[in-house]
């Protein structure tokens, strides 16, 4: 289940008011919120263009000679600083961007391809991605290292996704079918991940790929 972070405004606010807080409260909402990767590599860069365009205004600023002090001495130095502060956090934001939408969309797609398929050997998983079965399994891992697939794990000897909750779900499923008065089942959609999961209406479940409730 995701933690409650900080709203983009309040990160964006705390960037201009005090820098070092800014950068805190972004870091722990993009650590926090790990199954939102591609929503806020989004908004990461829309607020690094902010900074690189403070970043610009101030470069542009000293050089045409507006940023001057009372006794006339310079301002170079307070230009170099403005650069390193929004040009930097600015550089380093689009870069940590571009690196969680790659991600975000990259775990998207495994997610559908198991999702789909309901297939786990890695080795199909691979292929309907596709990419080799060595980087498969590596992202599989690293997904899982980031809390997707609930208490799954890798085993590398039988080269499959071994899920647990998926085996536990098709046992609820034949029970349910062996038994007509039993509550029927029905599939919702993940908010957070998108995977389309089966549950029993009325009772507490939680998404099997990435521990959300549903």
């Amino acid at each position: 289940m995701q933690k409650k972070s900080f709203s983009w405004g309040i990160i964006a606010l705390m960037f201009f008011l005090f820098f070092p807080i800014g950068i805190w409260m972004l870091v722990k909402k993009m650590t926090d919120e790990k199954f939102n990767y591609i929503k806020n590599g989004r908004s990461l860069k829309i607020l690094a263009w902010i900074l690189i365009g403070f970043a610009v205004m101030y470069l542009i600023m000293g050089i045409t000679g507006e940023l001057e002090t009372e006794d006339g001495s310079s301002v170079v130095g307070g230009v170099i600083v403005m650069l390193m502060i929004f040009g930097g956090g600015g550089a380093f934001a689009l870069y940590k961007a571009h690196s969680y939408i790659k991600k975000g969309t990259k775990y998207n797609r495994y997610v559908a391809i198991i999702n789909s398929s309901n297939d786990t050997l890695i080795d199909n998983i691979a292929a309907a991605y596709p990419t080799s079965f060595e980087q498969a399994a590596k992202d599989l891992q690293s997904m899982l290292d980031d809390g997707y697939f609930m208490n799954a794990y890798v085993d590398l000897n039988r080269r499959e996704l071994i899920m647990p909750q998926k085996a536990a779900s098709v046992n609820i499923n034949i029970n349910q079918s062996a038994s007509p008065s039993s509550t029927q089942s029905t599939s919702v959609k993940c908010k957070n991940c998108g995977a389309t999961n089966t549950v029993v209406p009325g009772t507490a479940n939680e998404c099997e790929y990435c521990g959300s409730p549903l």
